[in-house]
């Protein structure tokens, strides 16, 4: 059987128009290369950054796509509460679970009284308390609920930091309020915002402008969400704000344009408004630094060969999925068709018989496999007769 590998079209930059027809045996590749500088819509200078330290990133791969003082140890305040709520979400628990909320919970520091000890509100209340109003209330009885006190929540906490590889943080609090030793820096608040927003939960709540609190014998409470990004910008998706006397205005942020999205975060900034427009002009700068590119759609025809011993056979390798990455505006990505099986009969539907890698800068940044869209039965002396019979019919003109 001869394979040929089918030249496509990646990116919007045509790869050649030609087939490759290939003797089946040895591993067959193919390669493409897709280069930023051949694409246009990447952004110019960085913004101007006057809070005392900033980073923005890709979501999807971390990439640093701007750094202010990003791994100097600070105080992060209300940030905090990104590590507070998805402890509780990856905890597995019910969120319509009831909680009775204690004298602790209810006496910690606030900007308004909320609630009182005693009152009883779900998980999922705690949780929309905690990341739209940033009620340091909740963090406190949502950590007594799932860890029995604060101190051992706070031990949790510090756990998954270490697991996450943030190297230069440390809490001492679920809610962020000053502390000695209550530490992070921008680099690590970023680390910890891209794995919270892999959680869907998580996503929604703090993608939530507006939410309307209820608890029994009180009037229905309105939670606004605290990120004025979220409010103003359709294109902002999340994340947290923090403000503390020693931390000052923090906020990590994050924001999507064109299947790219990226995180940012600003820590010290004493200017409240400063730190949101700064917030806004790193996550604009940072989205247009990359690019989001399919380089194959699922489906796509990568090798094709005619299957002996079928009457017009052919079998067709294809993508079991896209190849996408994001591309820099320096990068250049290399896609490389590999067929690794020779193709025998039997072939079965939906086997794989190679891939599709993409990598850039010597990492793999996507990977799908080719697989075969029909099956063809192993020939019989039968089959391989009249395989032949209507062969020489053809040749002789016979119908």
């Amino acid at each position: 059987m001869v394979l040929a590998l089918v030249g496509s079209v990646l990116a919007g930059v045509a790869l050649g128009a030609t087939t490759t027809t290939l003797p089946v045996g040895a591993s067959q590749t193919e390669s493409f290369e897709v280069r930023a500088s051949d694409l246009d819509g990447f952004g110019g200078a960085a913004p101007t950054i006057r809070s005392p330290a900033a980073i923005v990133e890709s979501m999807d791969t971390g990439k640093v796509l701007y750094e202010r003082n990003a791994h100097t140890r600070r105080p992060m305040a209300s940030t905090t509460k990104i590590m507070t709520a998805i402890l509780i979400l990856e905890s597995g628990g019910d969120l319509s679970t009831p909680v009775t909320v204690s004298a602790k919970a209810a006496t910690t520091w606030e900007p308004s009284v909320w609630v009182r000890a005693g009152d009883v509100l779900t998980v999922e209340q705690l949780l929309y308390a905690l990341l739209l109003r940033s009620a340091n209330g909740a963090a406190v009885a949502l950590a007594q609920n799932d860890a029995g006190s604060v101190s051992a929540f706070v031990e949790k906490m510090n756990h998954k930091a270490e697991e996450l590889g943030m190297d230069d943080t440390h809490f001492v609090t679920t809610n962020g309020l000053d502390a000695t030793g209550h530490y992070s820096t921008a680099a690590d608040m970023a680390l910890l915002g891209r794995y919270a927003m892999k959680n869907e939960k998580f996503r929604d709540f703090v993608g939530t402008k507006k939410y309307t609190l209820s608890i029994d014998g009180k009037d229905p409470l309105l939670l606004t969400n605290t990120n004025k990004l979220l409010q103003d910008y359709d294109w902002v998706t999340g994340i947290k704000t923090g403000l503390t006397p020693r931390a000052e205005q923090c906020l990590v942020s994050s924001g999507t344009k064109d299947g790219r999205e990226v995180i940012s975060v600003v820590l010290g900034q004493p200017d409240s408004a400063l730190c949101f427009t700064e917030s806004k002009a790193l996550l604009q700068y940072g989205l247009d630094q990359f690019r989001h590119l399919t380089l194959m759609d699922k489906g796509v025809t990568a090798a094709e060969a005619t299957v002996p011993y079928q009457m017009d056979g052919k079998v067709e390798l294809i993508t079991d999925g896209a190849v996408e990455t994001e591309l820099g505006k320096d990068d250049v990505v290399t896609t490389k068709i590999t067929v690794e099986r020779q193709l025998e009969l039997p072939i079965t539907a939906g086997e794989t018989y190679g891939h599709v890698v993409a990598t850039a800068g010597g990492n793999e940044v996507g990977r799908v496999d080719l697989v075969a869209t029909k099956s063809f039965p192993a020939p019989t002396l039968g089959s391989k007769l009249v395989y032949y019979w209507h062969r020489l019919g053809a040749a002789l003109g016979i119908g």
